[in-house]
């Protein structure tokens, strides 16, 4: 009976197309604490990208852009292997993807992948769209990617600002709201690059810049506050007082001199007169000043929500300070980022070169502590006889040497 009725609600919910999302999984589906305030649009995102947001974003967005994936091939002891572009052999710890212990991995030079990555399309290069599609994930939690062609030729990233999700009998699809009108466009052939949302975890994503929105926007009317304190909020420095009746000619005079006088560096010169004027000079209050102040535990707020240390933000540190930064920001936020990129390249990019799962692209594992471990553990295993000196000169691509017994795999270079 059991059984039954599981078939049952599974034909039921059969899916229409491959990609289409399940009738079940339909959100958002609204929390008591976000039912009550409106989600940020994109425009309104976009709009508040500036100061302490954007530079946490281009950084991240810039990092990540330069830790280019790598194609590598996975080896077992009879697996074929190219007839050229093979590189020399990888420790597998060493790159941002992980991998089962025992897999012999090959770094591939020469690939249609590689090229397609280097020169995506007429418009920009590889490091281009890398950038674009980490700063897109950052702002607005998704980037999406056209593929041309079959297998691609080009990539053209989209704006992921105006891409939804089609619906009806185009599930599966995506629909790009252009000038001219929006434009259905075929699911498979586009990549769709998103961070998780718990809310909607089929929808659409949710960005840093989303998680940051009110400090961002708390930021904004910090800065708009202090320019109007300094430059425009219609308070002056200095006021004239007098008992004597002044005609307008007389101020304009007065004031005329005392800006000539004092203004622009004058400040500290010397005044003589023998009218009866008092000075009085105004100052802003403490609570003024105090709002002000809340601008640095805002900037803090922000770098948090984008995983970027403070020492990246400010030039109050040390080379030690900065240095432990460094190796939290690229274990704490551009590992993770990296290996959602990677995954969804080898799922969605990969398999339309290689259907047989053996080839994957990776990315140099960011984190220098990690490499330095991963070297004080080969030694460990050289000397308890874990691993003998051609797997690990195999490792390094250096040519096998007369140690011991002929090697399980291809020699390098063979």
């Amino acid at each position: 009976m059991m059984l039954a009725w599981i078939k049952a609600i599974l034909s039921k919910n059969r899916l229409a197309k491959p990609g289409a999302i399940p009738p079940w999984a339909h959100g958002p589906y609204r929390t008591m604490a976000s039912s009550t305030q409106r989600a940020p649009g994109s425009r309104e995102l976009l709009a508040e990208l500036r100061t302490t947001a954007y530079a946490c974003a281009t950084i991240n967005a810039g990092v990540c852009a330069s830790f280019v994936p790598r194609l590598y091939l996975r080896c077992g002891p009879n697996d074929p292997l190219p007839a050229k572009g093979m590189g020399k052999s990888v420790d597998a710890r060493n790159l941002s993807v992980p991998m089962r212990s025992g897999t012999h991995i090959h770094e591939i030079t020469e690939h249609p992948i590689l090229e397609l990555l280097r020169s995506v399309n007429d418009q920009m290069n590889g490091h281009d769209l890398l950038e674009l599609t980490a700063l897109s994930m950052e702002v607005l939690g998704n980037a999406y990617w056209w593929l041309e062609g079959d297998p691609p030729g080009s990539i053209w990233p989209l704006p992921a600002q105006r891409m939804r999700q089609a619906g009806g009998d185009d599930a599966g699809s995506w629909v790009l709201d252009s000038s001219g009108g929006p434009i259905l466009l075929e699911g498979g052939r586009v990549i769709h690059f998103r961070v998780p949302f718990l809310e909607d975890i089929y929808g659409p994503g949710f960005g840093p810049m989303r998680a940051a929105f009110e400090p961002a926007a708390l930021a904004s009317r910090f800065h708009a506050y202090r320019r109007g304190l300094w430059e425009n909020a219609a308070v002056p420095g200095v006021v004239l007082s007098t008992n004597q009746p002044l005609g307008e000619e007389e101020v304009a005079r007065i004031e005329s001199r005392w800006q000539q006088r004092f203004g622009k560096g004058g400040s500290g010169k010397l005044l003589v007169t023998d009218a009866d004027f008092k000075v009085s000079t105004i100052q802003y209050s403490p609570a003024d000043m105090a709002h002000l102040a809340e601008a640095g535990a805002t900037r803090e707020e922000i770098a948090n929500a984008f995983g970027v240390p403070l020492a990246y933000l400010t030039s109050e540190t040390n080379l030690a300070n900065l240095q432990a930064a460094r190796e939290q920001h690229m274990s704490l936020a551009i590992l993770p980022r990296l290996r959602r990129r990677d995954d969804r390249l080898n799922e969605c990019l990969v398999r339309r070169f290689d259907p047989t799962g053996r080839l994957f692209l990776a990315s140099d594992h960011p984190v220098p502590e990690d490499r330095k471990m991963a070297l004080r553990q080969q030694e460990t295993d050289l000397r308890l006889g874990v691993l003998t000196i051609n797997e690990v000169r195999q490792a390094r691509g250096l040519p096998w040497v007369s140690w011991g017994d002929d090697p399980p795999w291809p020699r390098a270079g063979q």
